[in-house]
């Protein structure tokens, strides 16, 4: 009768296939961490996009409209802040308690470059039922309603 000695994988073996292993993390982990900052960045040009309709939605309220700010740059969490019945209005519309802050996710726009300041920032005119909002930074191309911005999508 022969007897077999079969003890598992050579030392070789586990090496190689831990080298391999190796090489195809290196070669994935690059095209994995892009498409996570996509992810981010998309979600943060959509939470833009339901900040504008629930600040259009608050200037709806009478209330909320005799309190709503007007100007640009406003910073969106300065706005749910005041306490006032603007601010009660988008926080309610948003789905959020009121006074809660609201931040992005993205560290990084399309181009690559930081963005500095995850924060939401907007440009509302009541009088002509006009919201832009920004998310980093109050330029074109960090705009991500009512049109996203060169730098928020492509």
């Amino acid at each position: 009768m022969k007897k077999t000695s079969n003890k598992g994988f050579s030392m070789v073996e586990l090496i190689i296939v831990i080298a391999i292993m190796a090489i195809l993390a290196a070669a994935l982990a690059p095209a994995l961490i892009k498409y996570i900052n996509k992810s981010r960045l998309s979600t943060d040009v959509q939470t833009g996009s339901t900040v504008a309709s629930s600040i259009n939605s608050a200037l709806a309220v009478e209330k909320a409209y005799d309190a709503a700010p007007s100007g640009s740059g406003l910073q969106l969490n300065s706005i749910l802040a005041a306490g006032d019945d603007f601010s009660k209005e988008v926080a309610n519309v948003i789905g959020i308690a009121s006074g809660a802050t609201l931040s992005g996710k993205s560290k990084k726009d399309l181009a690559g470059s930081a963005i500095t300041s995850q924060e939401f920032f907007c440009d509302i005119d009541p009088v002509n039922n006009k919201v832009i909002v920004y998310y980093g930074t109050v330029d074109a191309a960090h705009q991500c309603s009512p049109n996203p911005g060169a730098s928020m999508a492509e």
